[in-house]
């Protein structure tokens, strides 16, 4: 964000998102206000319109929100920002300077691009903002302000608040402290700590110890798809070793095979060429899977 924003709103694009699309991919805003000439509103002519809308409308109330939004949007400049929610992300904009439009399908302002990502670059996914602002998709109006302006500020410039940067911290200790405990593990804790961070986030066991794969030491089922994967687990290994794993992974039966080592050698852990189908998984890896998997206190007794 170029400069702070002055004033926030949500506007939603039409019933049922209608002119969502046209909107975002013409750069405008449009409103419906289909009695209300658009002469006067460029003029500013509040008090004929707002007699227009008393008239239209039997509940004063929304007759007079429905005047000030329309107010808002008229009197919006550079300085403010426009949000709206299309195919699950946030979108925001700005209002380009000069007078409301109209075409045969409604009134409308010109804006500049919209755009679905923060200043650095990270996608804003609906699902994943704080719910103060993903919360708008609820408003039921079609035009509101914006009331976490510093948290809609902070969001569009992809900047945590000092809340979530303590959390990080704390979480980054945590996972370096985990690391530590990880290369204290004797081999056989090393291999359950491998199978129960796997097994703690989601995956299904389907053999254990070569049973049934016997180049590999685990063959795990992905729940919900269905794929198929194995994993291979050493103390100690470099790239002949996982070059070799490579030429016994059978491709046709196994989606992705998991290379997890303890101490892997310079050249392994600086490899960069790898195929797809191969994801070398190290200590500081797996230390990061083990905080999630919510497995430092199983860590923690183990290095006692």
């Amino acid at each position: 964000m170029p400069v702070p924003i002055h004033n926030a709103f949500y506007i939603k694009l039409g019933e049922r998102g209608r002119w969502e699309a046209d909107c975002i991919s013409n750069a405008r805003i449009r409103v419906d206000y289909p009695q209300q000439d658009v002469a006067d509103i460029n003029r500013r002519n509040w008090t004929r319109i707002k007699e227009q809308l008393d008239a239209s409308e039997t509940n004063q109330s929304v007759a007079t929100s429905d005047l000030n939004r329309l107010q808002d949007l008229t009197a919006s400049g550079p300085g403010d920002v426009w949000t709206a929610f299309h195919q699950g992300r946030l979108w925001w904009t700005r209002i380009r300077p000069g007078p409301f439009l109209q075409d045969e399908h409604s009134k409308y302002r010109r804006t500049e691009a919209w755009c679905d990502k923060a200043e650095n670059n990270k996608l804003l996914v609906a699902s994943s903002l704080p719910g103060k602002i993903a919360s708008l998709q609820a408003f039921r109006g079609t035009i509101c302000r914006v009331r976490e302006k510093a948290l809609l500020q902070r969001v569009l410039e992809g900047r945590p608040g000092e809340l979530a940067v303590r959390i990080g911290q704390q979480r980054s200790g945590l996972e370096a402290a985990v690391l530590a405990g990880i290369r204290e593990l004797h081999p056989k804790d090393f291999e359950t700590l491998v199978d129960l961070v796997f097994r703690h986030a989601g995956w299904a066991r389907t053999s254990i110890l070569g049973q049934q794969v016997k180049s590999f030491d685990l063959e795990l089922t992905e729940p919900l798809t269905g794929d198929r994967y194995v994993v291979q687990v050493k103390s100690a290994a470099g790239r002949p070793e996982l070059d070799e794993t490579l030429r016994q992974f059978p491709q046709q039966l196994y989606r992705r095979v998991f290379f997890v080592v303890h101490s892997p050698t310079p050249e392994l852990a600086a490899a960069t060429d790898l195929p797809a189908f191969v994801q070398v998984v190290d200590p500081a890896v797996l230390a990061r899977m083990a905080v999630s998997a919510g497995l430092s206190s199983w860590i923690e007794e183990k290095v006692i």
